[in-house]
């Protein structure tokens, strides 16, 4: 119970430590009036890297603690989708800063866990609740707003790890994917422990893939884990992953976390250039297998690239200028494709071509654009050669 205790007040702390509440560094801060809570949440709210321009529809993180945790899940987020590691999402986070013990936690049954003073001294067991505002609320009014996929993640850190694995017991299909970090699975004598325990037992497990890790935690948190995890290495359940960061604490494992959590999430994802290389089946496999997985209608531009320059440069040109126009006709709107495609059939000789498609390149970007003066220089040196 004092471990509890410590890790709320410390979270506390923490979070008034942090930037001004009205400050968002990454993406935009909005409010939604619940009905469910009869409330109004505030909402922190990151789009992809050009949402406005793309016109396809993304999966949903959600997470709660974004008034602490937000900077970090957005950074996260945008730097794993540039490295191709996971694709561009919606991410939604809720600020649960004036009653997170009360939204992030079950009811408590037992007698004297309820007989402690702590417990007689804060509102608590709001967790149902909170995953009815999620799903009849939230989720809807996301959806409605944003080009959003059905494929969704919730994650969710110390109370909110334990909110995130409840919702995972009790709503095994609101979400495709649950993030718990160091979960306080300690709450009310190690309850949802338990209930997980019987629903393995009895084969009626979620689908739904969990990610569950911790820090150096020791006490109810750090023995909670292990009872857990223990549970679920024991019938080697696929869907289900766990990690340690023993260097870490309760608070500053979140980064390390979420970093693991959704590249394991998301490993069905990235094909690297090595597996790109293997051929355009290969390639166009994977990308139909991504979309169907995540339910998305796009794919990374990256992986018939990384094709077209294998091919490029072992002088396969036929086969690299077929995968350069299949990634045009998949992101038509691609400058650097074009750009390649031009470099191609130069390589084999057909000039005039090439410099159709250099001058395409050149055409679709503005002045600012960081590969203006390449695509100029290609044109003119293209040019000089037709000359002679």
């Amino acid at each position: 119970m004092i471990r509890f205790i410590i890790g709320f007040i410390v979270l506390t702390l923490f979070t008034l430590s942090s930037a001004n509440a009205n400050e968002v560094v990454i993406g935009k801060s909005e409010t939604l009036n619940s009905q469910v809570l009869n409330e109004t949440r505030k909402l922190f709210i990151s789009l992809p890297e050009n949402y406005d321009k793309t016109g396809y529809n993304y999966p949903v993180l959600y997470f709660s603690d974004a008034h602490a945790h937000f900077e970090i899940m957005a950074s996260t987020v945008n730097f794993l989708t540039k490295a191709n590691k996971i694709p561009p999402m919606i991410l939604v986070g809720i600020d649960t800063s004036a009653n997170r013990v009360r939204d992030l936690t079950p009811i408590v049954y037992d007698e004297e866990e309820k007989n402690h003073p702590w417990f007689k001294s804060v509102n608590y067991g709001g967790a149902s609740q909170f995953a009815n505002f999620i799903e009849s609320e939230l989720v809807p009014h996301i959806n409605k707003k944003y080009r959003t996929t059905d494929f969704k993640v919730f994650s969710g850190h110390s109370f909110g790890g334990l909110f995130s694995f409840y919702t995972y017991l009790n709503k095994p299909n609101l979400f495709d994917g649950y993030m718990a970090i160091s979960p306080s699975l300690g709450w009310d004598k190690e309850r949802l422990v338990v209930a997980a325990k019987h629903q393995i037992e009895q084969k009626t497990l979620s689908k739904a893939a969990m990610y569950l890790s911790k820090g150096n935690e020791k006490g109810t948190t750090g023995a909670s884990y292990t009872a857990i995890t223990q549970a679920f290495e024991s019938v080697n359940i696929d869907s289900v992953s766990s990690q340690e960061f023993p260097d870490e604490s309760h608070l500053t494992v979140v980064f390390d976390a979420h970093y693991h959590g959704l590249t394991t999430l998301f490993k069905a994802w990235p094909l690297s250039y090595a597996q790109s290389a293997k051929g355009l089946d290969v390639v166009i496999t994977h990308i139909n297998n991504v979309k169907d997985t995540f339910k998305i209608n796009f794919s990374s531009e990256r992986w018939l690239i990384n094709l077209g320059n294998s091919e490029h440069y072992k002088k396969n040109y036929n086969n690299a200028i077929e995968a350069y126009k299949h990634n045009i006709s998949l992101f038509p709107n691609s400058d650097y494709s074009y750009f390649l495609l031009a470099r191609t059939y130069e390589a084999n000789g057909q000039l005039k071509i090439a410099l159709k498609h250099y001058e395409k390149a050149n055409q679709m970007v503005d002045s600012s654009h960081a590969n203006k003066r390449r695509y100029h220089d290609a044109i003119s040196k293209l040019k000089a050669k037709l000359k002679n």
